[in-house]
């Protein structure tokens, strides 16, 4: 799979620094052209590699990294969307509704690159922190691979290695139950979850960590002794190995998420906690 970065700005710049610190070759473009990013590349690491716009859309996955308002410049460069996975760093900070024709802004991303296979990442995290949180991000940044990978390809749920049975209103499609490369005693699993109204999980805990993406609709997410947090289209949460909590959809319409888990091995996922 080939990767590239289209954003050289702050944002772009740290995600594809913790690429590089992994080895992972990928491309870095703007609207510049890619001479003029030579400078900012070799900065960032050995693998990453300037290219021109036009290029650069031609990778497997883009990480799209760009202010609001000059997604129509990216859109053009390529000849089709179609299929391509594009991960939204973009943020609406300080863009008024009315720039955005009273549309979310993952909305006014989506038409301008339609076809593509488009998740929301990162656009909560300020760029500055996560030099302080490199442990954090690079688990982050080696987790949404994975996903990515997950909708790029289809890979069988071994069998034994399904999860425990979610309560009755809540469904559970896997799409990846697969050996953690490298660690043999643990797996990913991602799935999608659909909670209706009024669903919600007993509170509970995982053998290994987990990230959570609310796709459609908003969740409410309580860490056992902590005050709740609501969750909406579009954001993400990352929950540590053995934090008890659970979902509730306090609002009235379904909910979908994608889950990502990085879990023991022939351990069950899902260990309710009184």
């Amino acid at each position: 799979m080939r990767y590239a970065f289209i954003g050289s700005g702050k944002a772009g710049q740290a995600l594809a620094k913790e690429f590089a610190r992994k080895g992972l070759e990928v491309a870095i473009a703007s609207r510049r052209p890619a001479e003029a990013l030579a400078p900012v590349a070799k900065a960032i690491g050995q693998t990453i590699i300037p290219e021109s716009l036009q290029d650069a859309v031609k990778a497997d996955m883009i990480v799209l990294a760009i202010p609001l308002g000059t997604q129509k410049d990216v859109a053009k460069a390529a000849e089709n969307w179609q299929g391509k996975i594009v991960i939204d760093v973009t943020n609406a900070y300080g863009v008024s509704p009315e720039e955005l024709g009273n549309l979310h802004s993952s909305v006014v991303i989506s038409q301008a690159l339609p076809g593509a296979k488009r998740g929301k990442a990162f656009n909560h995290s300020g760029s500055i922190k996560w030099s302080h949180r490199v442990r954090e991000v690079r688990t982050r940044i080696f987790a949404l691979a994975l996903l990515i990978a997950g909708f790029a390809t289809s890979i069988a749920v071994p069998a034994g290695l399904q999860a425990q049975e979610p309560p009755e209103n809540i469904v559970i499609t896997p799409y990846i139950t697969s050996p953690l490369e490298g660690d043999p005693s643990r797996v990913v699993r991602l799935t999608t979850v659909l909670v209706p109204a009024g669903g919600a999980t007993p509170f509970h805990r995982h053998p290994g960590d987990q990230w959570e993406m609310v796709q459609e609709g908003e969740i409410t997410y309580t860490v056992k002794g902590e005050e709740p947090k609501v969750l909406k289209a579009g954001d993400a949460i990352y929950i540590p190995r053995g934090t008890v909590h659970r979902n509730q959809n306090l609002s009235g319409q379904p909910v979908r998420t994608v889950e990502l888990m990085i879990v023991d091995k022939d351990k069950p996922h899902t260990e309710p906690v009184n």
